[in-house]
């Protein structure tokens, strides 16, 4: 008989967001390239599924769009440390038969639903496994160990900062950024958790993934890893369907967005007050730009302060209709908007990758970002750098990008190449070797 295929779980957590995030992508590639590596991929899941259910109604509970009536609480989840000394227990999601894991919804909805789920050969669950995890770090500084009702994996991949560890598992974490202690104004994480957290993850790792070398010196420096623990792979992008070209994506561009190919300047990403969206909105007036300023990402934390210039239709539009904030949108209207954009604009104050860049610069369309953290590391020389601090440095630099035709040729042309240092391709042999450090090498059985 053939040997089994190596098997590894990531975490599900940035999957159970129906409104995706750069970790939700990051996750999405991640287990593509294990898939495509031969390994037997699992995802972990913390939703409030009963672990003892029949194998349908565990199936149907785990889809369910109607939450709990009653949300954990504190004092539950307290019983339950104390009721489950050794942790929770994770147990396998059947694919039963009854739920069509194949059919989503075009629309994206604020439930959970098959749509969160990449393909995966495994599914399982561990009830209110984070919620819990951030209860015991509070109490205790330690990981929440977690149990396979079963065989664990040989690898267990966290995808951030969580306070767990699965049992039996080689145990691996991506920590994408610490922003939580470089900006703590800008987050809403209690942060002496969430250093408890993370110091935790640095002692007791045994391994970490960052996705840039400027991420990969605040971990050395900020939390005492040994270089050697901490490798790089930076986060992979992949090439956009060709929906987003041609006649087509025009119309719609046109047609359903109202905005003309080339006309308009971009922002794409969550608002909230890292991504220095109420500087940049400053320098676009005073650059006198006179093309459309498109803004779409979901409001976060102290957004309202951030689109304080958007004083029209309930804080979406500008008084002169120029800037238009249009929220959440489906993957494709994003990629017709970034395809045919005159430049995106992302001055963000701190990245530890920046995918929308690296995104843009992929399909050719220039890009004007910040001159620190990742982002120069991202961008390379095929993007306009500017101090996120200086908004007359971004106005003069909104105003080249506007004018000089020249300009916005060249970078556009410097754009794919750029991008493709960060393939697919490159980030599974960045995979590979992780994998390899770890003495769990990619392709050979479990």
């Amino acid at each position: 008989m053939p040997p089994s295929p190596l098997r590894i779980w990531i975490d599900g957590f940035p999957l159970a967001h129906p409104f995706g995030t750069g970790i939700t992508t990051y996750t999405r590639n991640m287990v593509r390239a294990l898939r495509r590596d031969g390994a037997r991929t699992g995802l972990l899941f913390g939703q409030l599924v009963p672990d003892r259910l029949e194998a349908v109604e565990r199936e149907l509970r785990f889809f369910d769009a109607v939450p709990p009536r009653r949300g954990p609480t504190l004092t539950g989840r307290l019983l339950r440390m104390a009721l489950d000394p050794g942790g929770p227990v994770a147990h396998e999601v059947p694919a039963s038969g009854v739920v069509d894991r194949r059919l989503s919804s075009a629309a994206v909805y604020e439930a959970f639903s098959t749509a969160n789920l990449p393909e995966a050969e495994e599914v399982w669950n561990a009830r209110d496994l984070f919620g819990r995890s951030w209860v015991h770090v509070g109490l205790t500084r330690r990981l929440m160990e977690v149990r396979a009702a079963g065989t664990p994996p040989a690898v267990m991949h966290w995808m951030q900062v969580h306070p767990l560890r699965l049992r039996g598992a080689v145990n691996v974490y991506t920590v994408h950024d610490l922003i939580p202690l470089r900006m703590p104004w800008a987050t809403m994480e209690r942060k002496r958790v969430w250093l408890a957290a993370a110091r935790a993850i640095a002692r007791n790792a045994d391994h970490i993934i960052t996705v840039s070398e400027h991420a990969k010196r605040d971990i050395v420096s900020l939390l005492g890893v040994p270089e050697e623990r901490v490798t790089n792979t930076y986060q992979p992008v992949a090439p956009r369907e060709p929906i987003a070209d041609g006649p087509l994506a025009e119309a719609r561009l046109r047609g359903a967005l109202g905005l003309e190919p080339g006309g308009y300047f971009l922002f794409l990403s969550t608002v909230d007050p890292r991504k220095n969206l109420s500087r940049l909105l400053d320098a676009y007036y005073a650059s006198g730009s006179t093309a459309p300023f498109v803004i779409v990402g979901k409001p976060g934390a102290y957004a309202k302060e951030e689109l304080r210039l958007l004083t029209e239709a309930e804080g979406t539009r500008s008084a002169d209709g120029r800037v238009r904030h249009m929220g959440y949108l489906p993957r494709l209207d994003v990629d017709v908007l970034l395809r045919h954009a005159k430049a995106l604009l992302f001055p963000s104050l701190y990245e530890g990758f920046g995918l929308p860049v690296v995104e843009a610069m992929g399909v050719g369309t220039p890009v004007l970002t910040s001159s620190t953290t990742s982002l120069p590391e991202v961008a390379g020389e095929a993007a306009l750098l500017v101090d996120p601090l200086d908004p007359r440095a971004m106005a003069e630099a909104i105003r080249a990008l506007d004018g000089d035709e020249a300009l916005r040729a060249r970078l556009a042309a410097m754009g794919p190449a750029q991008a493709a240092l960060f393939s697919p391709e490159r980030h599974a042999a960045r995979l590979r070797e992780v994998h390899a450090r770890i003495g769990v090498p990619l392709g050979e059985a479990a």
